[in-house]
């Protein structure tokens, strides 16, 4: 009786352990439980230049926006080679201005002397015209004073009405020489002032690129916030010293949180994006947080505490970035939570 007794006892526990473990067995396989820590988008501000933090706009826990300036540096020496620069950029363009000038006076004296030659060229033709013709009128005067037709004082006539008519057209030669000489002085004149306006527009560039240059120093001393967040950590305070590179604030937008949870290798085929979990925090029994599969690892990684006393080999994560729904901004950057995925 008393084996019999102990048989029935037996089978109840084996059937109630074997009841337990496949329970337990569905119980995983709808859901897997992990931590997981939260994170948000961070930057971290630092300066391009060196130089004292003359302004500070806020403390730790304060909110910016996006574009709003967050600290400055001295910058009255910047400032005055902004001005500095400026006036170089002011004198070149004078200059510039005054070689356009030059090159349309240079231009107007070269049509000036243009028009010269082609005026001496026509009185040239003209005075040769009328020159060969008082040559003509003396060859036939003298012929007729040989024959005594007319008087020595109508001949001589002839003589001064021809020497008249070639002065003039020799006087009309020079004159166009001299007009050749005007025309290539006014082009040597309009070539250098050609070159010279082409240097007072380098310079111009030159003093512009000097410009750009100093304004984007005096830029650099004004720090941007790129994002609208929150100031989570404060490196300086007005009155340091900064350097390059060093972290001045740290600004997260909390309206951009995440959670990323590290899901072993034997699970992740079953991770969708999408997926629902329910994230929870020690500290708040009974508070629940809604989360969806946003993100799904493409690279494994091995997990923080790897199995090396059993002889089984390294577990495998994949890392899963899980959106969640925080209207309340109870969680921060950087806590540690319970993350429950529900699975497929």
């Amino acid at each position: 009786m008393k084996k019999r007794i102990l048989l029935i006892a037996v089978f109840v526990i084996v059937s109630a352990s074997l009841f337990f473990f496949f329970s337990k067995k569905e119980e995983k396989a709808k859901a897997v439980s992990t931590t997981g820590i939260i994170e948000g988008t961070e930057v971290n501000l630092s300066s391009k230049a060196s130089g004292r933090i003359s302004e500070f706009c806020c403390k730790e826990g304060d909110r910016v926006s996006a574009g709003h300036a967050v600290a400055r540096l001295d910058s009255d020496d910047i400032r005055a080679s902004v001005e500095q620069a400026m006036a170089g950029v002011i004198r070149a363009k004078a200059d510039i201005g005054s070689s356009e000038a030059a090159v349309r006076n240079s231009e107007a004296n070269l049509k000036s002397a243009e028009a010269e030659i082609k005026s001496a060229e026509a009185d040239m033709e003209r005075l040769k015209v009328q020159m060969e013709e008082e040559l003509r009128q003396r060859e036939r005067k003298e012929r007729l004073y040989e024959g005594g037709f007319i008087s020595k004082s109508e001949m001589d006539l002839g003589m001064t009405s021809y020497e008249s008519s070639k002065a003039s057209y020799n006087a009309s030669d020079a004159r166009l020489r001299v007009s050749f000489s005007k025309k290539d002085a006014a082009a040597s004149q309009l070539n250098s002032s050609v070159s010279l306006l082409a240097s007072a527009k380098a310079r111009l560039k030159e003093a512009e690129a000097a410009l750009k240059f100093q304004e984007a120093r005096l830029k650099d001393t004004e720090i941007l916030s790129p994002i609208s967040g929150t100031v989570v950590f404060k490196g300086m305070e007005a009155g340091e010293v900064v350097s390059p590179g060093v972290t001045i604030l740290s600004i997260v937008d909390l309206e951009d949180l995440w959670v990323r949870a590290d899901i072993e290798e034997t699970l992740i085929g079953r991770v969708r994006v999408r997926d629902e979990a329910a994230i929870s925090i020690d500290g708040m029994p009974g508070i629940s947080f809604k989360g969806t599969v946003a993100e799904i690892g493409r690279e494994a990684d091995f997990a923080t505490l790897k199995d090396v006393t059993r002889g089984r080999q390294d577990i495998k994560t994949f890392r899963v970035k899980l959106k969640m729904e925080d209207k309340t901004g109870t969680l921060k950057p950087g806590m540690t939570v319970k993350v429950k995925l529900h699975l497929p």
